[in-house]
Parts: C-alpha cells; structure tokens; sequence
C-alpha cells in the first residue's frame, strides 16, 4: 500500500473488491448448475426459435405484412426471455434443494451481491437471447432496423433485470419451488400475451391493451419497435426503459424487505 494512501480509500477499495468477489462466487456456481442441466437454454433459445419457425406471424395478427416475420420472432424473443423470472427464483431455492440455506444465514452475505450473483447467469442468458434473435431478424428476416443496437441492448438489458427482479420476488413471498414455479409460468403467459408479445397489441381487444401498459413487455416491444420500425427515436426508447425500470425498483425493494436468510422454505425441486 502505497504511504499516502488514505485509511478511508483503502478500506473502500477493500470493500469493493469483497463485494465483486462474493457476486463472482455466486455466478460462477449458478452458472455451472445451469450449463450442467441445459434446460434453460432450451426454453431461452431453442423453444422460441422452433416457435418461430413453426407459427411464423400466423399468430401475431400481422399476416403477410412486411418484416412481419421478424417481428414475430422478436415477440417469441421477448416471451421467452422472461424465463428468467423462472430461473431466477430457482438459483434462490437451490440453497433449499442442496441444503446450503444454513450456511447462508450463518455468514449472512451482503443483500445486494448475493441476489446479484444468483440471477447474474440467468439474465445474461436472456439478454444474449434477445440480442441473437433481433440480429438474425435483422439479417434474415427482413426486420428493419432504423435505430442501432445500443437502443435494442439498453432496451433487453432494462427487460431481463425487470424480470430477474420479478423472480427475486416471488422467492421472497413463496414458500415452496412449486408454487414459485406456477406463478412464474402464469406471469411468463400473462404478460406475453397482453404485453403484445404473442399478438401485437393493435390486433388485442381494448381492455387487453390497458392491462399490457402494466407490463415490461408492452414498454420493451415499444422500445424495441422504434428501433425497427420506427424512426428509432432515442426519446421513445429511453421513455420505455424508464418504466420498466420504475417496475424492477418496486419488484427489487419489496423483494429486499421480504426476504429473509433465515427464512425456512420447502427444499422439493
């Protein structure tokens, strides 16, 4: 250390190093599980892709429209991305299933870096998805893309960290994988189809609509529709995100003051 280094500075850089450190533990274990078991780049990747391939935009109410292909594929995209919220609330339960959630509560990690590390490996699976389906839409698909692609990575970065704080949440208020599990599938449906993911939301009767603004989806597809068919105006993608994340601040501090390290949960898978 440097004689002129200051206390205070030094204690801070310690600090921080601890906390990177303690979120880099976390993700590289949650990593492994998932790499391991593979299921969630089924349902991140491949049950989307096949989705699109087979429905097309048979489904989404655009028909023949140009670029309608592409946007339906950036609609199973953004469906399947907030599996998330699924794996998310997994990586919490995994202390119960392997029975590590004493250990948890005796060294009692900071709040922020263990939630962080948890859900880490999850969202960068997501966000990898929706930046490698708008790419392909883009180049195959005859998708439009009149804005740039810091627009669509702000805008699916904003998405999975709403979800990630969605699963965060329903860990903290369930008590059990499976009830965590169900209400994760039910949010993963819901949002989709009122959001505009599913059917895009001119083709949603009226009271649908209404319900999709509360949603990440509805303001990620807005976003992400400036950016290609749009004028990729950089006002509208910055609104959007703005919501979605006002919906991860309040999904994220009602988890923080719900959860628990001592909590007891039921350990099923």
């Amino acid at each position: 250390m440097s004689p002129h280094a200051l206390p205070g500075s030094t204690a801070s850089a310690n600090a921080g190093a601890h906390f990177v450190n303690e979120v880099g533990c976390y993700a590289l274990t949650e990593w492994r599980v998932l790499w391991r078991e593979r299921t969630a780049m089924v349902f991140i990747f491949i049950l989307p892709a096949v989705l699109s391939a087979i429905l097309g935009p048979g489904v989404s109410g655009l028909d023949s429209a140009p670029g309608a292909m592409g946007r339906a594929t950036i609609g199973f995209a953004v469906m399947f991305s907030y599996m998330v919220v699924t794996y998310s609330g997994h990586a919490f339960y995994r202390d119960f299933w392997y029975h590590t959630s004493g250990r948890q509560a005796l060294i009692r990690p900071s709040k922020l870096a263990f939630a962080i590390g948890k859900v880490l490996p999850a969202c960068a699976m997501s966000f990898a998805q929706l930046l490698l389906f708008t790419g392909f839409a883009a180049v195959f698909l005859d998708l439009p893309l009149h804005g740039n692609l810091l627009q669509v990575a702000l805008t699916g970065a904003a998405l999975v960290v709403s979800g990630s704080a969605l699963g965060f949440l329903l860990f903290a208020v369930t008590r059990s994988t499976a009830t965590l599990s169900n209400l994760s599938y039910l949010v993963l449906v819901t949002f989709s189809a009122v959001g505009g993911a599913i059917v895009v939301t001119d083709a949603l009767p009226a009271w649908s609509r209404t319900l999709g603004y509360a949603t990440p989806h509805y303001w990620a597809l807005r976003a992400l529709h400036e950016v290609t068919f749009g004028e990729g105006r950089w006002g509208v993608v910055l609104q959007s995100t703005a919501v979605i994340l006002a919906f991860t601040a309040v999904c994220a501090a009602v988890a923080s003051l719900a959860f628990d390290f001592r909590d007891q949960k039921h350990d099923t898978t």
